[in-house]
């Protein structure tokens, strides 16, 4: 057996949100249990020796999650090696009646001497969809007006609020469904469970059944999870017709009557720092909110779930008032779910909570969670916040708002991303296409690109002058960045020119006090 074998498709990337490393110099004799394991997680890597397996696993990003399988002939070395590292959530040990490691390494959740019963457990472990742990994102009133916000705590509550704003508000293409199962088929090519699904889903999908889909355990949960958890702008508009079914099922479904439902996972201490100082914030969750109305159920998961130094144990309390105005739909959608032995509630992507309360009680942390209305003064603070920073004006409209996020944050191959991807869906004449190439032509200035930053911008500026009256002030906003450009490249007198320009046009829309002309007669002084 070679080094390393990889049942990876598309590159080396992942597309879930587990992997699998298996070391063992005898794993390729085990064709079945592999084909089991794959049921639950697609992403497989086999290893024969222990160096090439600590490598790789620390060369993993910190967003995966490492299910670790290793014979246990070679067991305790390589686990006292990986045991604390952040990608590793899982150990299972084969071959093997020593369960003394489970006391000492806390991530090991099974031993058993034969192959085929472990993997049953692993199977068993990894199908519970609803206790998926999720990432919290926070909004914290107090610290919105302060420079590092958008890059750091409330950055992240805006980075994932607007994403699903764009998501939910975008119109998806006839062929998004068709280029989702094209790519799903060459990701799962080499596992013919999960391909034998892409394949019924081709066949039999449609609208009224989105729920049904969504809760199956099969690449559709998986994948989607996964794009919104990394916020994978290209997946996620793939995923667009999905989320909108989804979106219009809980509507239909939509619960008349108040709920109060439950969730146990873990988190991490930052995320639980973050939440003991945001008590009366606001919550977001990065995905559908999957609960249970049973709280004893919840209860169990949660202290069946893994605590470490790194990892708390937390029970969320959830109340859910169908009166309140302007709430994302929340449902009980036991009757149309691929499981129907469950009382789950799922909460619409987006949705965001008030945090009420937060306790540590037996052995656990509980918060209360309490859904939150569009129309509650607080919340409305949040959205006007929102829009005012990267919402209309000069910048373009809501759907562009995400782009100029990422620019701001940073994030400027997302934010290119995002861009090209909004190119290739907008017509030609829509309202965002010349901010697409204005920011465009930012990205390429930041990086030095001077020649493509022109381009950019001069594409924006025609396209503006055919759109727009000559004295528009977003037209003086193109004059100036194209000025800034010119001067970058050594060309004073053309970008004396492009200043003078936007400076005229301020002046009129703006008067001689305004900091905007203000800005342009520093450029040209």
């Amino acid at each position: 057996m070679s080094a390393a074998t990889t049942t990876d498709k598309l590159g080396e990337k992942n597309l879930e949100n587990f992997s699998l490393v298996w070391l063992d110099e005898t794993a390729s004799k085990h064709p079945d249990e592999e084909k089991r394991l794959r049921t639950v997680i697609s992403h497989l890597k086999k290893f024969d020796g222990i160096d090439q397996t600590e490598s790789y696993i620390q060369s993993v990003s910190k967003e995966d999650q490492i299910v670790f399988v290793v014979n246990g002939k070679c067991s305790h070395e390589i686990i006292s090696r990986i045991h604390l590292l952040p990608q590793i959530f899982a150990i299972y040990i084969y071959d093997s009646e020593i369960t003394d490691c489970m006391a000492e390494f806390n991530k090991v959740k099974g031993v058993n001497k034969e192959l085929k019963l472990l993997v049953e457990q692993i199977i068993a472990n990894h199908c519970d969809r609803i206790n998926g742990n999720l990432s919290l994102n926070v909004f914290n009133a107090s610290t919105r007006n302060q420079e590092q916000s958008t890059s750091s705590l409330n950055g992240q509550f805006i980075h994932c609020h607007l994403l699903i704003d764009c998501l939910l508000n975008m119109i998806p293409k006839s062929t998004d469904k068709d280029q989702l199962i094209d790519l799903c088929r060459k990701y799962y090519k080499d596992n013919p469970t999960e391909l034998a699904i892409v394949n019924e889903f081709q066949r039999n999908y449609v609208a009224d059944r989105a729920l049904w889909w969504y809760t199956r355990e099969s690449f559709l949960y998986r994948l989607l999870n996964k794009a919104l958890r990394t916020q994978d702008i290209d997946f996620l508009f793939l995923f667009r017709f999905f989320i909108r079914d989804l979106e219009n099922q809980l509507k239909q479904l939509q619960s008349p009557t108040k709920l109060r439902v439950y969730r146990g996972q873990v988190i991490s201490n930052d995320e639980l720092e973050a939440l003991k100082t945001s008590i009366g914030q606001f919550i977001s969750m990065n995905s559908f909110l999957s609960t249970s109305v049973d709280r004893r159920s919840a209860v169990s998961f949660l202290y069946s779930s893994t605590a470490s130094a790194d990892l708390q144990r937390i029970l969320f309390e959830i109340d859910l008032d169908p009166s309140l105005a302007g709430i994302k739909p929340f449902a009980n959608i036991t009757s149309h779910s691929f499981f129907t032995d469950e009382q789950e509630v799922l909460v619409m992507l987006g949705s965001i909570f008030r945090l009420v309360n937060l306790e540590y009680k037996d052995r656990a942390w509980v918060a209360q969670l309490s859904l939150c209305s569009d129309e509650d003064n607080d919340t409305k603070a949040v959205y006007d916040y929102i829009r005012n920073e990267y919402g209309e004006g000069e910048q373009g409209s809501s759907l562009f708002s995400f782009g100029v996020l990422l620019f701001k944050m940073g994030q400027y191959e997302k934010a290119e991303q995002y861009y090209h991807r909004l190119l290739n869906e907008l017509p030609n004449d829509h309202e965002d296409l010349p901010s697409c190439y204005h920011n465009l032509g930012m990205m390429e200035n930041h990086r030095g690109n001077y020649t493509e930053s022109l381009q950019w911008l001069n594409k924006a500026l025609q396209m503006y002058t055919q759109t727009l009256k000559s004295d528009d002030p977003i037209i003086a906003r193109t004059y100036n960045s194209i000025g800034e450009v010119q001067l970058r490249t050594g060309d004073k007198s053309s970008a004396l020119e492009s200043f003078t320009k936007a400076l005229n046009i301020r002046k009129k829309a703006f008067g001689e006090d305004h900091l905007l002309v203000a800005m342009c007669y520093h450029n040209i002084g």
